[in-house]
């Protein structure tokens, strides 16, 4: 991927942390970073938000490192004006995105719980 060396590099970081902390063999997320392989979506997502950047700027897509904040008028006037297919799409990718986070959400609170009894039974 075109940015993911350029940001790990200047944030002093090396592959095998950055690979830790994203839970990816050091093999796969070089690969990501050399573009021998292609992340999915989770993952790129997963990547952009741990460099706090954009999937845009990620891929090389923009020089923009992280978008101003969304447009809100903007984003809906665009969803009206599209045909019903796209909007169909939209709704789809939405829901998927909602689903994650709340999947997310509910993984760390269910690790924090186990940490939390785990630290109970030491005791």
């Amino acid at each position: 991927m075109n940015n993911m060396k350029k940001i790990r590099e200047s944030l002093q970081l090396t592959q095998v942390k950055v690979a830790n902390d994203l839970k990816l063999s050091r093999q796969v997320y070089n690969f990501y970073e050399n573009g021998k392989r292609n992340p999915d979506m989770q993952t790129l997502i997963k990547i952009a938000d741990y460099y706090g950047v954009s999937i845009d700027y990620l891929l090389g897509r923009t020089n923009v490192i992280k978008p101003e904040n969304i447009d809100e008028d903007d984003l809906l006037s665009k969803i009206n004006t599209a045909d019903s297919e796209t909007k169909a799409s939209v709704e789809q990718f939405l829901n998927y995105l909602l689903y994650e986070k709340e999947r997310k959400n509910k993984e760390k609170n269910d690790n924090n719980a186990k940490k939390n009894t785990d630290n109970e039974i030491a005791i």
